[in-house]
């Protein structure tokens, strides 16, 4: 995995992305296919499912790939905001709809859409007028619960706090607020989680020294959400 960004793999299929160019391999290791219908690919995720994969660039596109057949099903261009484009994604548990945390109006305005996976057309979308409640991360439980981790801005731009919350269709509920030193770990773990803990994700974006966090076998380690959630929701 030295030469990937971002790794993720499901019982069938493994999909590496340099940047350039997305590779398909199969349970056995052999290169299926390799796509370069998008700039910077840095990520990508399995629909749970396993019919289809998503394939997401820092410069606001995503690819949507059929796994069978092997090919580009849509290319779809989500904000004017053309980079900085590196927050969470996930599928629903019955994989009919996809999230996506977007950048819409700038570089530090985060919202949440909903695309319904039968076209990938946008369905909702959540906080795009907010510019103090930003979502980082989203992922499901084993019963299709979404949870978000992010963060609350003050009214001078700052940081005030993380939050961890619910989420479902009228948006975030029961925010829990966070330690700073439990969500700055939270925010790295999950990008780290998102690239598939490759070689170089572990070199520019993992802890700092001084985080005092051992990356030995951090990959193997599981830190959900829901958890996070039930710990702080008082």
């Amino acid at each position: 995995m030295r030469k990937f960004w971002g790794y993720t793999s499901n019982v069938n299929y493994s999909v590496g992305c340099t940047g350039g160019t997305v590779y398909i391999y199969d349970c056995d290791g052999t290169e299926l296919a390799k796509f370069k219908d998008i700039p910077s690919v840095y990520s990508s995720v399995f629909s749970p499912d396993g019919n289809l994969f998503v394939a997401r660039s820092t410069r606001a596109y995503f690819g949507v790939y059929s796994l069978n057949p092997l090919n580009l099903k849509h290319k779809v261009r989500f904000s004017n905001v053309d980079g900085s484009q590196d927050d969470g994604y996930t599928f629903s548990k019955d994989s009919a709809y996809f999230y996506n945390i977007e950048r819409q109006q700038s570089s530090t305005n985060h919202a949440i859409s909903v695309y319904d996976t039968s076209t990938f057309h946008r369905v909702a979308m959540f906080l795009e007028h907010d510019n103090q409640t930003e979502p980082c991360y989203i992922e499901s439980n084993k019963d299709g619960q979404l949870f978000v981790l992010g963060f609350l801005r003050g009214k001078n731009g700052v940081i005030s706090n993380g939050f961890v919350s619910k989420f479902d269709h009228n948006g975030l509920k029961d925010l829990c607020d966070l330690p700073e030193e439990t969500f700055d770990f939270y925010k790295t773990f999950k990008h780290l989680e998102l690239l598939g803990f490759t070689d170089k994700a572990k070199e520019w974006c993992g802890f700092d020294d001084d985080d005092d966090v051992d990356m030995n076998g951090i990959e193997l380690k599981q830190y959900p959400l829901s958890e996070l959630w039930e710990q702080f929701h008082c």
